[in-house]
Formats: structure tokens, C-alpha cells, sequence
């Protein structure tokens, strides 16, 4: 395969949006797949889910170094209104991830102008990043953001993320996400640490450097017990980057609300899409 290029490879996941009937017959004919392509880009080859058949596009984008199966319950409900694409940049997928933020956006922008040209993006934690930094509508689930802080600052932060998820203040789900998360990120500093702590350096460098969001519309959904920031530094960036108070909504929730709880994910998608000034967009 050249750069840019993919092959199918259907027939993997399960039923999403229900099954099609033949109109002669009335016998079920196919089940809507979650559909996997290989797509590569430059150097690198990467996996991109599919759910839906419809003709509105969303393309959604995990955390860092998180599988896309850890927001499957909720990308399951957007598919019933709209085909949802979302790149595998995993830890546990790839061999050879990119090494910078610019890396990640140029595959992040090949796999739009393949699946979702002009689509809007929607991204939880490294992924809210992406896609405010791309050039269409952005939707910020808890998105990263500038915060220059030391690495023990950064780990300390963390720490009482998982703690808080660990306690089960985010639910059942919570409790298994920050289980599965302490496993992807021992596994990987154990097994592939030429692949982790690059990206985790990565994420230090993009704390550090300040940026303004370059989307064309940006929209931020952020939780109220955040263990990573503070409102104080949400509000911060949202004034240095031009964003009205409008644009931003609290949940009564933590950072990982969009993996912990689905049914969120799915409201506040879709609430933003409709939103736009060309509400409607998305289908119900």
C-alpha cells in the first residue's frame, strides 16, 4: 500500500443500528457491522473503526494511547444517528505511534480527508487536543490543554485521577477504567516503553508549549471534579483563546466521563451538533 492508501476489513465487532430487511422477502439480509480498515499514513499503519451507515459523519478521536473499545458503549448510541470514524492509535495496536503532536495531527488529517472530509471532530483528553488544532467544527471532551507544570506536578495529578476512579466516585465503569488504564500504562512501560514514554514526553511538551485552538467552531464539555485541571485553568484558556462563555459546559463529572459514562457521551454530542447554526445536521 502507498502512503494514504487502506484495505478493508469487514466483519468484525458487533451489530450496530439494527438489521437490514430484504423488502421481498422480509428475511434479515446483513446486520450493520462495526467495520475496521487498515489505513496507512506516511510510515505508519493504524486501524480506523466504523460504526453506522449514515450519511452525517462524526470523527471521533480517544485519549492517549486508549483503544477505541473503551468508548464502545457510547459510540454504539451515536451510531444509531450518524457513521462515527475513529482512528486506533492505541498503545496496544500499533507497533510505532507518532512521536510529536504535529505527527499525530497529519495522520489524524489523512484519515478526515479519507472517511470524514469537512466532518466535524470530537475528542476526549489528547484527542480533545486533536481536534481543536483541526480545522473544522471541535467538540473538547475535557480536552487537554497548556498547563506548565513539573513532571512530579503532571504524575500527582494523575494519581489523583485514578485514586478518584479506583474509589468508584465515577461508578462501576469508573472503577474498571482506571483498572484498565493502570494495566495498558504498566503493561506498556514494561513491555513497549519505546512506545510509551515517548508519547508520554509528548504529552509533558504539549502541557508546556501554549496554542489557541484552530478549529472553525469550538465547543468544550468539561467535568467539574476534573482531577487534571482546574476550572480557574479551563476558564484561563478559554479567555486567551477568544471563546465565549457560551461555548463551555460543566458536568457534574470527572475527566474520564466520556468513557465512564456513555450516555453522556451521546447527549452532549449530539446537544453540541445541534447547537451549530446548521442544527439538524445530525440525524435523530
Amino acid at each position: 500500500m502507498q502512503s494514504g492508501t487502506y484495505d478493508v476489513r469487514c466483519g468484525l465487532g458487533h451489530p450496530v443500528g439494527g438489521p437490514r430487511v430484504c423488502r421481498r422477502s422480509g428475511r434479515i439480509v446483513a446486520w450493520p457491522m462495526l467495520r475496521s480498515e487498515k489505513y496507512r499514513h506516511g510510515g505508519l499503519e493504524f486501524p480506523v473503526h466504523i460504526r453506522g451507515r449514515a450519511s452525517d459523519t462524526l470523527l471521533f478521536l480517544p485519549g492517549m494511547g486508549v483503544h477505541p473499545r473503551h468508548y464502545a458503549d457510547g459510540l454504539d448510541r451515536l451510531a444509531r444517528h450518524m457513521t462515527v470514524v475513529c482512528p486506533d492509535l492505541s498503545f496496544g495496536s500499533n507497533r510505532v505511534l507518532p512521536e510529536d503532536i504535529d505527527g499525530y495531527l497529519a495522520c489524524i488529517d489523512g484519515v478526515a480527508d479519507r472517511f470524514a472530509p469537512a466532518a466535524p471532530r470530537a475528542g476526549h483528553s489528547l484527542g480533545g487536543l486533536l481536534a481543536l488544532l483541526g480545522d473544522t467544527h471541535a467538540i473538547g471532551l475535557s480536552p487537554m490543554i497548556p498547563l506548565p507544570l513539573t513532571w512530579f506536578g503532571q504524575v500527582w495529578r494523575a494519581v489523583r485521577l485514578q485514586v478518584r476512579e479506583f474509589a468508584g466516585v465515577e461508578g462501576r465503569r469508573g472503577a474498571r477504567w482506571a483498572i484498565a488504564m493502570l494495566a495498558n500504562y504498566v503493561g506498556m512501560a514494561v513491555t513497549a516503553p519505546t512506545k510509551l514514554f515517548p508519547a508520554v514526553s509528548c504529552a509533558h511538551r504539549t502541557f508546556a508549549e501554549p496554542f489557541r485552538p484552530r478549529a472553525a467552531r469550538v465547543q468544550l464539555v468539561l467535568g467539574h471534579y476534573d482531577q487534571l485541571y482546574r476550572r480557574s485553568e479551563y476558564r484561563q484558556f478559554a479567555a486567551v483563546s477568544g471563546l465565549p462563555e457560551a461555548s463551555i459546559k460543566w458536568l457534574p463529572r470527572g475527566h474520564d466521563w466520556p468513557a465512564t459514562h456513555p450516555e453522556l457521551l451521546e447527549r452532549e454530542i449530539l446537544s453540541a451538533l445541534d447547537s451549530r447554526p446548521e442544527a439538524g445536521v445530525a440525524p435523530h
